[in-house]
């Protein structure tokens, strides 16, 4: 990689390695993790290095887009229209982001009962400056390939800007899609400013805030 030992040490603090694991008081690693991500490095933006853990799907939607009709003869297409929609800045590559997000579901897609919720790979990641996410209504039901064979009708697309955020989000998008009034009521396409205050109301009901001993606020 060429760095130090002691900025291996201070990745390493900051879960900057998200195939590293601890054993017995030592770091190990797979030669063949660490090979896939170094060249998934090459080309691609680097993560940001201070990480919100408090991020939630109702800032990461403000700080993306709701999209209705989106059109498209599969999901391919559909993917060109979402990553059309993203301002071009800095050195995001809207191709490097959709090899990477398509990988990801060629090991198994991502959607189920009618929901996609996708994401760029860790083997060959994607970062933004901050993390967002669009929610695209499609215009008509399309084959995902899904494994319970349902049609996708709405996709999540997270596009983080480092791998821990990316897990927090597309666990929180997960924990949202296990309630079935949610889904049962984003189905119907409200407006965006009602998508948001439903996704907020639903997050501070799953994922409440709670003090810790110092009266600071944290999130369970």
């Amino acid at each position: 990689m060429g760095v130090s030992e002691k900025t291996i040490y201070r990745m390493l603090n900051d879960n900057q390695f998200p195939f590293a694991v601890k054993i017995g008081g030592q770091w190990r690693f797979r030669a063949d993790s660490v090979d896939r991500w170094i060249s998934g490095q090459v080309g691609a933006e680097q993560p940001r290095k201070d990480v919100d853990y408090g991020v939630t799907v109702t800032g990461a939607i403000m700080n993306g887009s709701v999209l209705y009709r989106i059109h498209g003869r599969n999901r391919d297409e559909a993917l060109d229209e979402l990553l059309f929609t993203l301002p071009r800045t800095g050195s995001f590559n809207p191709t490097d982001c959709k090899y990477s997000i398509l990988e990801r579901e060629a090991l198994v897609p991502s959607s189920l009962a009618g929901v996609a919720s996708m994401a760029p790979s860790l083997y060959h990641p994607v970062f933004i400056e901050r993390s967002l996410i669009i929610l695209a209504f499609l215009e008509q039901p399309m084959d995902f390939k899904a494994l319970d064979g349902l049609a996708a009708q709405i996709i999540f697309l997270v596009l983080p800007a480092n791998s821990q955020e990316l897990a927090i989000l597309r666990s929180r998008v997960q924990r949202l899609l296990m309630e079935p009034d949610f889904v049962e009521t984003i189905m119907q396409q409200p407006p965006r400013r009602k998508v948001i205050e439903l996704i907020g109301e639903a997050e501070e009901k799953l994922f409440p805030v709670r003090r810790s001993n110092g009266g600071e606020r944290s999130r369970k």
